[in-house]
């Protein structure tokens, strides 16, 4: 993305100014920042969903505006905070193999039999072996997120967006999604992610550079380290934060009284 602008819509979203950025393959991105600051709408011109006022975004080295197969986005996946919703006489093998096919899958018609060995082993892969076939219905939130990866992987994307995938699961349920994402690194080296976060606590450990937003506008871009310090954090807050990094895991809080 190259000057990227978007425009408040009536208040709607946040407006995008003076974005720079390029994400290459095999890199794995953050983009954090407070209420407001724009990650979700960076994300959603990322993947192709909103449209810059000013500026060009490219993504796999094709515009947005491109006609059939050439459109980029058939080679982005997507992860959204809260898992879709299907219909209840799903299994969880189903949603993951209709991917493909789309609605034949629902209206009976047959899957290929080497889609559901693609999809038994990208649920194997992400620690959901056992829930095959159950119906998606029950399953837990979490082992949906889980799921939701499995079938945007059916796909073999080439850049994976995930906007605030953990944020509504609970600590056991955000580890397991994490060690998830954590495998992609392994089993696509040539994939790129970009992870929203509100917390750096639901970053992964593969996350390698990020985008630092404020109020539209990047505060920082760079290599994880960099970008994630205690400067930068309280200056994109307007707060004192203290980061600490354990074993590659990110946690962040607010100085105590004492030390502002």
């Amino acid at each position: 993305m190259r000057a990227v602008a978007v425009l408040g819509d009536e208040g709607d979203r946040p407006p995008l100014e003076g974005i720079d950025w390029c994400v290459r393959a095999g890199e794995h991105w953050a983009v954090v920042g407070p209420n407001g600051a724009g990650k979700s709408t960076l994300l959603g011109v990322a993947a192709g969903a909103i449209a810059p006022d000013r500026g060009t975004v490219a993504a796999l080295g094709r515009g947005f505006d491109a006609h059939g197969l050439a459109n980029p986005s058939l080679q982005i996946g997507v992860i959204e905070s809260r898992p879709r919703v299907y219909a209840d006489n799903l299994t969880v093998e189903e949603v993951v193999s209709m991917h493909r096919t789309g609605p034949a899958a629902v209206m009976g018609r047959a899957i290929p039999e080497r889609q559901k060995d693609r999809a038994r082993e990208l649920l194997a892969r992400f620690g959901c072996e056992r829930l095959t076939a159950r119906r998606y219905r029950t399953c837990s939130q979490g082992e949906r997120q889980r799921v939701m990866l499995a079938r945007a992987m059916m796909r073999d994307p080439l850049l994976l967006l995930l906007d605030e995938p953990s944020s509504a699961l609970d600590l056991v349920a955000r580890e397991s999604f994490l060690a998830a994402v954590e495998e992609l690194a392994e089993l696509s080296p040539d994939l790129a992610t970009i992870t929203v976060a509100h917390h750096l606590e639901e970053l992964p450990r593969t996350v390698s550079a990020a985008l630092l937003l404020a109020e539209g506008r990047p505060l920082a871009a760079g290599p994880v380290a960099d970008v994630l310090s205690a400067e930068n954090l309280s200056r994109a807050f307007t707060a004192p934060i203290e980061v600490e990094r354990t074993d590659g895991r990110w946690r962040a809080s607010l100085a105590t009284p004492a030390r502002w």
